[in-house]
Formats: structure tokens, sequence, C-alpha cells
């Protein structure tokens, strides 16, 4: 039979602790791409597109 090793409460909580603030840096660091994700996608919105072919004449035109 299998005996399991004893854990010390104090590490227990700290392993608990270090999880806890991993999940919420794992979670601070995809609100802050989806956050970079929806301002390059505003931003991409107002560009126009055409206005290259107005502003620029390419050699020999």
């Amino acid at each position: 039979m299998t005996t399991r090793p004893k854990v010390n409460p104090a590490v227990a909580v700290k392993q608990s602790e270090y999880t806890i603030a991993q999940k919420s840096r794992a979670s601070a660091l995809s609100n802050a791409d989806s956050e970079r994700a929806q301002k390059r996608r505003d931003n991409d919105a107002l560009i126009d597109v055409n206005a290259s072919k107005w502003r620029y004449v390419g050699p020999g035109v």
C-alpha cells in the first residue's frame, strides 16, 4: 500500500496563492490582448483603403 507524502499546510497555501496569481496574470494578459485587438479593429475601420490611389501617382502614369 502506498502512503501519500505529508504536505506542509504552509506550502499548500503558497502553492494555492501562486496558482491564483498565475491565473489572474493569464486573465490580465488575455484581457489586454482582446483590448488591443479591438483597438486595432477600430483603427483599421477608420482607414480609407481608396485614399492612396488619389494621393500618389505611380511611375509612368
